[in-house]
This record gives C-alpha cells, sequence and structure tokens, in this order.
C-alpha cells in the first residue's frame, strides 16, 4: 500500500495535508480537504480512517489541573469534531460505518457516554467497539475513532 496512489494521508500534526497522485480524480474539495484541514487520519480511495480524537477543554491542556469535562461534554466535543471534519471531506456522520470508543473508566462512565453518543446516531447506527484504555493525563475520559465512506 505504501505505494498506492490512492492512499493520501491528511494531518494535522506538521499542519500540512499531503495528497497523493489519484487526487486529480476526486473533486477537489475531497482531495484536499478544500475548505479546512481534517484533524488526522488516513483517506483511502472511498473510505476515511480518522485517528483518534479527544475532547478535553482547551483550558486543560494548558493547565493539568483545570478540569477536562464529564465525558458527556467531552464526547459532544469530539463528535462534533468528526462531524466537522466528514462534512469538510464531503460526507457526513450518516456515512459512518465503524466507531472505536476508548474510555477512561467504562464501568462507570459508559451510561453517560452512551447517552451523549446517541445523538449523533439516532437511527442505523454504526457497529461500535468500547474498550477501556488508560490516558496519559487525568483529564481525559473518551476517545474516539472512526471509519466513514466518502461518496
Amino acid at each position: 500500500m505504501k505505494n498506492s496512489p490512492r492512499r493520501r494521508f491528511l494531518s494535522t500534526a506538521a499542519g500540512v495535508t499531503a495528497v497523493g497522485a489519484a487526487a486529480a480524480a476526486r473533486p477537489a474539495a475531497a482531495a484536499t480537504t478544500g475548505k479546512r484541514k481534517v484533524q488526522g487520519g488516513t483517506l483511502l480511495g472511498n473510505m476515511f480512517f480518522s485517528s483518534g480524537l479527544t475532547g478535553v477543554r482547551a483550558e486543560a491542556r494548558k493547565d493539568p489541573h483545570a478540569f477536562g469535562g464529564d465525558v458527556k461534554e467531552q464526547t459532544h466535543n469530539i463528535m462534533k469534531a468528526h462531524k466537522a471534519n466528514l462534512e469538510a471531506l464531503g460526507s457526513s456522520l450518516e456515512n459512518v460505518v465503524k466507531v472505536t470508543v476508548f474510555l477512561a473508566d467504562v464501568k462507570t462512565e459508559k451510561g453517560a457516554f452512551n447517552e451523549a453518543y446517541a445523538e449523533y446516531f439516532k437511527k442505523d447506527a454504526p457497529s461500535r467497539t468500547a474498550l477501556g484504555g488508560i490516558f496519559p493525563d487525568t483529564q481525559t475520559k473518551v476517545e474516539i475513532e472512526l471509519v466513514a465512506w466518502i461518496p
């Protein structure tokens, strides 16, 4: 796959979007993410594989003692970011086919997470896996990655 002309990488880590040779075959907005940069992931053909996103409040990223928000707030922040990224690629949450969720405390926060998550997939929810995860900070309660089809 390394040399595949259909594989394109999207990254905000360096603030740059690199687009493969097949970009000319796709509409400019989808190939370059035109309107705005996408927060990480890989575009392979018509499939987008996102990086995991977290939804910690901005002030908590600067101050380790600041409250990063509860699991519901973080879930909403993450899902809004995924929604915006998919729309920038010409898709939507309706085209998500798989979601992987990492929760800091599965036993006590899965119910609250599910309440917030359900607001984004009211019918025909995609396949989902939820796992416990250990995060490098105390503010992160949830991380979500997804796979979506780009029409």
